[in-house]
């Protein structure tokens, strides 16, 4: 419980951990870019509109591969900080301990995907590899039940989302009283948007994870950018696509926004 207590009040892994949240703002700015281009039918050749695209468009950069090494230890030090308040912070009921957890194995997770794809691994968070790895989990019961476990996860977590962002319940995880009143009312309209247009934009993602375990059809799993190009090719679908766009702006902004403000110690 002590090491707990020392990595929450470590002021040094505070400080790696806001470049967890600056590294989140820009990945998802380029999302919203590629989702864009995704919708305008601008993107470049062999560039998708997911995790793989960030990295690649980040590598492809001057200064790329040190920005990834930056974000892979800013997600590693915010997502350490998040497991070590789902389990020391005694201030808030189960419920958000859970969802804190959750946040702490996602930016894990993303520590670790960045790393992979530092590693060499270009096919780290593309299209291709999300296929190769529900179908392997699609090929026996054990499997089946993992993926449909995994999409239930995802949708109940958007689904917890979407309900703090109506409610409002993501500002108290702000420091609030150092902001300016001209400044306040920023971070709780993007936060609401934003957070809302992720939810809605990844929600099917989870619920298309279900069905292709419940129905052992593996092509029914879609990542962000197959969903992305099979709405597009809808008209009403381009309209979609385009507002999947902006709301990622819009979540990249208030993501910068909480970079001075977030409160990254505590457990809300």
């Amino acid at each position: 419980m002590q090491a707990v207590q020392r990595m929450r009040s470590s002021q040094a892994l505070r400080g790696v951990a806001r470049v967890g949240l600056l590294s989140r703002g820009v990945l998802y700015l380029l999302l919203s870019y590629l989702a864009a281009a995704v919708a305008g039918g601008w993107g470049r050749e062999g560039v998708q509109a997911n995790a793989n695209g960030a990295l690649s468009t980040v590598a492809a950069s001057p200064f790329g591969l040190v920005a990834l090494v930056g974000a892979a230890g800013g997600f590693a030090a915010f997502g350490l900080i998040r497991l070590a308040a789902a389990y020391g912070d005694d201030e808030v009921g189960g419920p958000r301990r859970w969802t804190t957890a959750g946040q702490a194995v996602f930016y894990l997770g993303m520590s670790g995907l960045t790393v992979s794809y530092l590693l060499g691994r270009s096919a780290t968070g593309s299209s291709e590899q999300e296929n190769s790895t529900v179908i392997a989990l699609v090929s026996s019961p054990a499997g089946r039940a993992g993926l449909a476990v995994a999409g239930a996860v995802v949708v109940g977590v958007c689904l917890w989302q979407a309900r703090l962002a109506v409610q409002g319940g993501f500002t108290d995880s702000l420091r609030t009283r150092d902001m300016r009143d001209d400044v306040l009312a920023a971070p709780r309209v993007a936060g609401g948007v934003g957070i809302l247009a992720r939810a809605a934009a990844v929600l099917p993602i989870g619920a298309l994870m279900v069905v292709a375990a419940v129905e052992a059809r593996p092509g029914a799993a879609k990542d962000l950018d197959e969903l992305l190009m099979a709405l597009a090719r809808q008209p009403v679908g381009h309209v979609l696509v385009w507002a999947v766009a902006a709301g990622f702006l819009v979540f990249s902004l208030y993501s910068f926004l909480e970079v001075p403000y977030r409160r990254v110690h505590a457990g809300n």
